[in-house]
């Protein structure tokens, strides 16, 4: 299978990729690269590989230019002759490299999205490889390497140069198999229906289940995934494919046509699987979902360079204003030198103590980060130490010249001073005999502060009485207030539609008719005429029921409406099945009359509270009265 896999690549080149036989060769040994020695996994590996290339090619062939066959960089692609031009060609030097990935990152970033990408020669290599992957027929890759290390941005970046879509799973919670099977039915639709280029990119990060690679195998293995459409939606794919089947002479079945549409799927929708080799899991899907291996092109993506790490750590330093000029190649080398050193000892402790310590490109870019963070961070620190500094200095200056100048000031009050200590002297014997006057009045105003105190205490206490009473009254008005809330212009007409009301009915809108009786006056004649008169414009009655005055009934209707209060029926369950609105209405009757009977309890308290606050008010007057003599005696006393 490599081996055609090897052909397959040569067969992209024209004559103007192989203008000699000399070139052939370095095509074939391109091929060979990519498909042999990208799956080895250690440096060590692929020196071999190609130790043993060049061994078999000088063994094999007689005349060969090395120089040709051998020139570095040893790389084609799609893109050498340009964006957009699908030539299989060689790269003539580095820089021709770089400058068509910087052209096409620059657009990624415009078209797409923000991506942050250092484009040293590893990088670079494996956009290559990626891209050559992605034009194949049919393929799929499989990217091998530790978190960080660039796989997913890479990809990104070659399927953008193919023109292709990418797309990846947007986990979320309860993401399931179900959900995967929409996303791949979507795809399905894209690539075969519509013709589009799409990238598939899943990580381990997006395998919520490991169930979700027996579709991936499925879809790499035979690009078909059984019960991915029903029966309904084959038909429709099968019926929108028939012209184009008969376009290309063949016969419009439904086989020829799935056939043709899966097919077209298998070449229009691409996957890479970017896994990472840490521990035995990439191991044991390889043998549970053999088509992960067998139908990808696998490419290991080996440990970055000290090279690339340093072209890394100068980009980004670059971009660290407050880090000099003089210093950031130093820095750069330190850190690329630091990581080197880590994976060093790694390996060191592989072998003595028989467990991994990974240090992934993630890494790195920690440690670039963290150490462009602790930069700016010390640099605020010192420069806020040097202005503290000279900001105290200054200070210390200025406070030597006042304290020169204060010293003189000094000698010249001390005169006064003593001045004014002998005139405070005979002040001072007249403030003590001040004294012992205020004193005595000091004494009154306590005597008359208790007083007032003691009243205070006996408002506050019958105002808690109060209080206390009118409370029990709150859930009563609560009530009166909820039942109001089940009455509406539907339900308040149909009670009013009534010819003939029920007995319960007519007790209830009879007991609100008393209600509102005005000034005390019971009206004679309480029949369903007069209650639907009362009743009148229903918006009207609704506000007339919450604005009641419930805090002053005349005793006549609390006498009248005592009857209907006892009534046996007046029960709001019990009329609630007569009508709803009707049962609203005795609910309120009966809490207003509740709320009524506690504040007639609560008025002779009232009066109380009002006579005691009458007597604190003539206290707290003399009280007064007695503090602004005494406050006169004592500025009197100051003012001496």
């Amino acid at each position: 299978m490599e081996f055609c896999s090897s052909f397959k690549g040569i067969i992209f080149a024209n004559g103007e990729t192989v203008p000699t036989a000399n070139h052939l060769i370095r095509l074939y040994i391109h091929e060979a690269t990519r498909v042999y020695s990208d799956k080895l996994i250690s440096a060590e590996d692929k020196r071999t590989f190609q130790q043993l290339l060049r061994e078999s090619l000088r063994k094999n062939i007689a005349e060969v230019d090395e120089n040709i066959i051998f020139a570095e960089p040893m790389i084609y692609c799609h893109f050498a002759e340009g964006i957009g031009e699908p030539k299989y060609m060689p790269i003539k030097d580095w820089q021709q490299l770089t400058k068509l990935l910087n052209e096409a990152l620059v657009n990624y970033n415009e078209l797409v999205a923000a991506m942050n990408l250092v484009l040293f020669e590893d990088a670079m290599y494996q956009v290559c490889q990626i891209n050559r992957i992605l034009e194949s027929s049919r393929g799929n890759a499989l990217l091998v390497g530790v978190g960080g290390s660039g796989k997913q941005s890479l990809s990104s970046l070659a399927s953008f140069i193919s023109g292709l879509e990418v797309f990846q799973i947007q986990l979320r919670t309860g993401y399931s198999m179900y959900d995967l099977r929409t996303d791949l039915s979507d795809l399905y639709l894209k690539s075969g229906l519509k013709g589009i280029g799409i990238t598939f990119v899943m990580s381990d990060s997006h395998i919520a289940d490991e169930k979700f690679l027996v579709l991936i195998n499925d879809m790499l293995a035979f690009g078909e995934i059984s019960e991915l459409f029903t029966d309904d939606e084959v038909d429709i794919i099968v019926n929108a494919l028939r012209n184009e089947i008969r376009q290309t002479g063949m016969m419009d079945t439904k086989e020829n046509c799935w056939k043709f549409f899966i097919n077209r799927v298998r070449n229009r929708l691409k996957c890479i699987l970017c896994f990472s080799p840490v521990g035995t899991t990439l191991r044991t899907r390889a043998r549970q979902f053999p088509a992960i291996v067998n139908n990808t092109s696998i490419n290991w993506f080996q440990t970055w360079p000290e090279d690339a790490l340093r072209s890394v750590s100068t980009r980004f330093l670059e971009e660290l204003e407050d880090l000099p000029n003089e210093y950031k190649l130093s820095v750069s080398l330190f850190m690329s030198y630091v990581h080197t050193s880590v994976n060093d000892i790694s390996s060191l402790y592989l072998q003595n103590e028989r467990r991994y310590n990974y240090t992934t490109p993630k890494t790195f870019l920690e440690q670039i980060s963290l150490y462009s963070k602790l930069l700016v961070e010390r640099i605020y620190d010192v420069k806020a130490m040097i202005e503290r500094l000279k900001s105290g200095l200054k200070k210390l200056e200025s406070c030597a010249v006042q304290v020169s100048e204060l010293r003189v000031v000094l000698a010249v009050q001390e005169i006064e001073l003593k001045k004014k200590n002998e005139i405070a002297d005979k002040i001072l014997a007249e403030v003590r005999a001040e004294n012992i006057k205020a004193e005595a009045e000091k004494a009154i105003v306590s005597e008359e502060e208790a007083k007032v105190a003691e009243i205070k205490e006996t408002v506050a206490e019958k105002q808690r009485r109060c209080d206390e009473d009118l409370a029990k009254a709150e859930p009563a008005v609560r009530q009166a207030e909820a039942a109001l809330d089940t009455l509406n212009k539907s339900n308040l007409t149909e009670l009013k539609s009534f010819a003939t009301p029920p007995e319960q009915v007519a007790l209830v809108v009879q007991a609100v008719l008393v209600l509102f009786s005005p000034r005390g006056q019971i009206p004679k004649d309480r029949s369903w005429k007069a209650c639907k008169s009362m009743m009148g414009h229903i918006d009207n009655f609704l506000s007339q029921l919450r604005d009641y005055d419930k805090e002053n009934i005349h005793p006549e209707v609390v006498k009248a409406i005592q009857p209907y209060i006892n009534h046996k029926d007046f029960d709001p369950e019990v009329i609630y099945s007569k009508s709803q609105a009707a049962a609203g209405l005795c609910n309120w009757v009966r809490n207003i009359m509740v709320f009524h009977y506690i504040n007639e309890a609560v008025k002779p308290l009232r009066a109380a509270l009002a006579q005691a606050n009458i007597e604190l008010k003539a206290a707290m007057d003399h009280l007064n009265a007695l503090r602004m003599r005494l406050a006169v005696s004592s500025c009197s006393l100051h003012m001496s």
